[in-house]
């Protein structure tokens, strides 16, 4: 059984609102835990679901926020324009909205502080990395068809920091969208000598994982659901191995 409450948490004076979902554990064991992190909407059922679902695996799961409670947009315009202050400040605004996340569930008494993952949906696939390039200290991060530049500044891709962090990028092969960074982040990866593995997957587009995108009808967009079984349970056994 999956115990879910939706909870609050500040960055200076705005106020935040996720969804903790935690398996049963009466005898208030030391968990490890996983963040997700959401695509442009905001956080919604689909990132929720996802929480629960790992959840069953024995994780404490949070749906994190990083657009603010009660703060959403209505249309795909909307969503962008809340989304875009934060990508134009990745290294600042951005950077504390994900520590706040990292530390509302590091302090958990349920939760073992040494073993904490995240895992990110399109915007979010770049939050979890971004979270692995400012050194929280995480285990693993997992990004689902997730923009993959690195961070303003660090372009040359020279003296950059080893990451601490192991790294998983689920990618699509069609995904015409993110497909220009790979090279570049393939040499981030390498210059900071991370522990990371690139799976690309044939013929799957960006938001592989996302139902909603078919609805898009933009080119390089759309969801495959037997790249969505596959990449999940990859990350299922990423997971296992750096939490266990």
């Amino acid at each position: 059984m999956v115990v879910k409450s939706t909870v609050e948490y500040q960055v200076g004076e705005n106020v935040f609102q996720g969804v903790l979902c935690s398996p049963e554990n009466p005898e208030k064991k030391k968990l490890p835990a996983v963040l997700v992190h959401h695509a442009f909407f905001g956080c919604t059922d689909f990132e929720v679901e996802k929480a629960e679902k790992l959840a069953e695996l024995g994780y404490v799961a949070f749906a994190a926020d990083v657009y603010g409670k009660g703060v959403r947009g209505t249309s795909r315009e909307e969503n962008f324009a809340l989304m875009k202050p934060l990508i134009d400040d990745r290294s600042g605004e951005l950077h504390s909205r994900l520590k706040a996340a990292f530390d509302y569930v590091a302090a958990l008494d349920v939760v073992n502080a040494d073993k904490i993952a995240a895992i990110g949906f399109c915007f979010g696939g770049l939050c979890v990395l971004d979270m692995a390039r400012h050194q929280l200290p995480l285990k693993a991060v997992v990004s689902f068809h997730g923009t993959l530049s690195p961070l303003p500044g660090d372009e040359s891709l020279e003296n950059l920091a080893t990451l601490q962090t192991a790294v998983c990028v689920l990618h699509g092969d069609a995904d015409s969208h993110v497909n220009p960074q790979v090279e570049t982040f393939m040499k981030e990866m390498r210059v900071r000598n991370a522990d990371f593995f690139f799976t690309s997957y044939g013929s799957a587009k960006h938001g592989f994982m996302m139902p909603i995108t078919n609805t898009f009808n933009a080119p390089g967009v759309g969801y495959d659901a037997r790249t969505e079984k596959r990449a999940w349970e990859a990350m299922k056994n990423f997971l296992a191995e750096n939490l266990s």
